[in-house]
């Protein structure tokens, strides 16, 4: 019995060794104080407080199969309000450092709209911590589309790869780190995505609106300094035809990384100033040169024939009293000094900038409430590029503002925590955009033939103005120990209204 014990226990340590729920320091690059948070799915949603920290209910290998009191007891937990008593299994050394918990996880979300379609799931999550500052987590999800199959594209837990199964489509997703965090260090390996600068709307630099992706990250701070660094694995959009067999080049996809560094400096505790660089390149090994985090990048990238893809970015937050956080970054894709003032299309840059309000709470035992603004504009032809494997994108999905380029947004969101158990949000904006360089995918090779590479010029909402104006609102309901329920709409405003209702029923156990 002894022995059967140790075994499952190394299981679940091994099986955790790719994780999620990784623990950042405060004011982390990866980790901004305002983030798009709006999601459709649970899936996307971040874990509540209790469901953060682990349940274990005693020393060694507990379950709740032991003996037929606690599995009754278990099964009458299933539908308790308030934190979980049990788990599916669990495990927890003699001195206490070492504990993992393994559950499963299932559910249910439907989408009504013109044509109404749902998704089914199962999985399981698993986390586990020794002591202090090792964490190890994990969480795997399969699910199955069924209705309608082309309403379905529209959801957001299509963002990669997915699979037909009897005339559905059929999806999966891992996320996960294995990671070292204390007050001035982070270490980590892992597979997930992050956004990177304050949003509500979509990050200018790096958003997480995308399929997750293998990272390594490294941020320590020292004084008023703070620097951090990522090397990611990336998916290239397209293969390369080099075989006169299609077969083979449908699974020829070259090598694809994005390398992030950043440099954040505070003065005073109210406010933050950064700079980073990110570079895109591929179809090669890891290159050396971007794993030097104190480094300028652009400079070796130029020293590299100028073969890949460099975005730089600036921005900072300041708090100038409680209520009120201000915050802002720019982003340069490419720029010339001589055409800076110019409408030269090669003048790619982002700005972004935006404030969020705390307003005091009207219902009695309510959290505080905020409310936050924001306008976003992007140049066209921004975030475009000219080879596959420097494209800024992932998986089919753009790494930069996820709206795309030659726009302008506003966007408000208003966030109500009823309780710790009942929160409300409820969102509007309102973009213009032209057609003209609006899309990450033309090459601009193409655009601008010849001497139009130097000459060319792009305008401001040039091509087919589209004005969109998109209200939505959600409420998420976490009372029960092993039940999480999401509702909510969505409509959308181009030429006419476009609107769905979508609900989410989520069981862990």
């Amino acid at each position: 019995m002894r022995m059967m014990k140790l075994k499952l226990a190394i299981l679940l340590i091994l099986c955790s060794t790719a994780l999620s729920g990784l623990s950042f320091m405060p004011d982390s690059a990866f980790d901004p104080l305002i983030q798009n948070q709006f999601h459709g799915s649970i899936l996307n949603l971040p874990a509540t407080g209790y469901r953060d920290s682990l349940s274990i209910y005693g020393k060694g290998l507990s379950h709740p199969f032991a003996s037929l009191p606690l599995l009754s007891d278990a099964i009458t937990d299933a539908f308790r309000l308030g934190n979980p008593k049990y788990s599916l299994l669990g495990y927890e050394s003699p001195d206490g450092l070492l504990q993992t918990e393994l559950n499963f996880i299932a559910g249910l979300e439907p989408v009504l709209a013109d044509e109404n379609y749902s998704f089914l799931y199962k999985g399981f999550t698993l986390k586990a911590k020794h002591g202090q500052h090792v964490q190890m987590n994990t969480e795997w999800w399969q699910g199955m589309f069924f209705g309608d199959q082309t309403a379905a594209t529209g959801s957001e837990l299509l963002d990669g790869y997915y699979s037909w199964n009897s005339g559905k489509r059929s999806v999966d997703n891992l996320t996960g780190s294995l990671g070292y965090s204390a007050n001035n260090l982070t270490l980590a390996l892992g597979r997930g995505n992050f956004s990177i600068g304050n949003s509500i709307s979509g990050s200018i630099v790096a958003n997480d609106e995308v399929n997750d992706y293998a990272y390594i990250i490294a941020e320590g701070r020292s004084g008023a300094f703070t620097l951090s660094f990522m090397h990611s694995s990336l998916q290239s959009d397209s293969t390369f035809s080099l075989y006169d067999n299609p077969s083979l080049n449908s699974k020829n996809y070259p090598d694809k990384y994005l390398a992030l560094h950043q440099l954040a400096f505070r003065p005073r505790n109210n406010i933050n100033l950064f700079v980073g660089e990110t570079i895109i390149y591929g179809n090669r090994g890891i290159d050396l040169n971007y794993l030097l985090p104190n480094a300028f990048w652009r400079a070796t990238e130029h020293n590299l024939w100028d073969r890949d893809n460099v975005l730089i970015f600036a921005g900072g937050s300041w708090r100038p009293w409680n209520p009120l956080f201000l915050y802002g970054q720019i982003a340069l894709d490419e720029f010339s000094y001589g055409k800076l003032l110019t409408n030269w299309w090669g003048n790619k840059y982002a700005v972004q900038g935006g404030a969020r309000c705390s307003l005091p709470s009207f219902l009695p035992g309510s959290m505080q409430h905020d409310v936050t603004a924001e306008i976003t504009a992007v140049r066209p032809f921004t975030y475009t590029h000219y080879m596959a494997h420097t494209m800024y994108s992932h998986d089919g999905k753009l790494l930069g503002y996820p709206k795309g380029s030659n726009i302008v947004d506003f966007s408000a969101l208003l966030r109500i925590p009823l309780s710790a158990w009942l929160q409300w949000q409820s969102g509007v904006s309102y973009n213009l955009q032209g057609s003209f360089g609006s899309n990450w995918k033309q090459n601009y090779h193409e655009v601008f033939p010849g001497e139009l590479l130097e000459e060319g010029t792009a305008t401001w909402f040039q091509g087919q103005k589209t004005r969109t104006t998109e209200l939505k609102s959600s409420i998420l309901l976490d009372l029960f120990a092993h039940h999480r329920f999401l509702a909510g709409f969505k409509t959308r405003h181009i030429d006419c209204w476009d609107s769905e209702v979508f609900g989410a029923w989520q069981f862990i156990f």
